[in-house]
């Protein structure tokens, strides 16, 4: 990273420092939490997070307070290296996530541009519709499939999956939506030119 030349090293360098950096956080928070598996009072806590609404709410609150998803998620992973959360503990929580981590946007968006602010706005639509759509149709599932992995502990594999998984799936999803919107905004405009060329006739 300090050498001279090739910026392509630089970059490379700096991707690995980063990558080690952030392996040693979570095995820090991992460390840290360790002794919370044997604690009676966090176990009755993150079991109270069963509700899919109150997880929901945790995980949004908690990741729009420190204005990273990555960091929560990685604060997830770690109590999930306890053994005392469970997926459908930490699915909510994880779904939350995904809304509180728009607040960084909506925040920046503050006094700029219309653009910038309508930007944040489809952020945060995109989290909040997806994640409204994933809710419904994984607990309607879930009333008939009765999904057995809900009641096994989490692990940090597992949140990332899952997190992966949402965010794909949902951009899967509103890439329709937006081709859509653009061929409708596309023969709007072809109308409005039409009108024009017909006007100057």
């Amino acid at each position: 990273m300090t050498g001279k030349g090739d910026s392509k090293k630089k970059d490379v360098g700096a991707i690995l420092l980063g990558f080690a950096i952030l392996m040693f956080g979570m095995e820090t928070m991992s460390n840290a939490v360790s002794g919370l598996a044997s604690n009676k009072s966090f176990t009755r806590m993150m079991t109270a997070f069963r509700n899919p609404i109150l997880g929901m709410a945790v995980g949004a609150i908690l990741t729009a307070i420190i204005q990273s998803s990555s960091a929560s998620v990685g604060i997830l992973q770690a109590l999930c290296a306890t053994g005392a959360v469970h997926y459908s503990v930490a699915l909510p929580i994880i779904m939350g996530q995904n809304i509180g981590t728009c607040v960084t946007s909506i925040i920046s968006s503050i006094g700029a541009s219309k653009n910038a602010r309508r930007a944040a706005m489809v952020h945060l639509y995109f989290n909040l519709i997806g994640t409204c759509i994933f809710m419904v149709v994984f607990y309607s599932l879930n009333t008939f499939v009765n999904f057995a992995f809900l009641g096994s502990a989490a692990n940090a594999a597992g949140v990332a999956v899952i997190h992966s998984l949402f965010n794909i799936g949902a951009t899967i999803i509103f890439s329709h939506f937006l081709i859509i919107l653009l061929s409708l905004q596309k023969s709007q405009f072809l109308m409005i030119r039409m009108q024009k060329n017909l006007q100057q006739i």
